[in-house]
């Protein structure tokens, strides 16, 4: 084995499109947990209505679910 295979093999590429993935996805995690959670928090969001808001608040967190998901699939089989 020569060094140049060898480096190779210790510096693969890392997959953007994935590490996006995860990023974005905890973005969104963070996001919909705030939101959903903001009656508890103490947050007073007066538009649009409370309900539409925690409502949002969960369909981000299952997106940035579903974001984190797609990002560790593809990570760990980049094709």
């Amino acid at each position: 084995m020569s060094i140049q295979e060898d480096f190779r093999k210790k510096n693969k590429p890392v997959n953007v499109k994935a590490v996006f993935d995860i990023v974005m996805g905890f973005i969104y995690l963070v996001m919909g947990a705030v939101l959903a959670l903001s009656k508890y928090l103490g947050l007073e969001i007066t538009f649009p209505p409370p309900d539409v808001v925690i409502v949002f608040g969960i369909a981000a967190f299952v997106y940035g679910a579903f974001r984190i998901f797609r990002g560790v699939k593809t990570y760990n089989n980049p094709s």
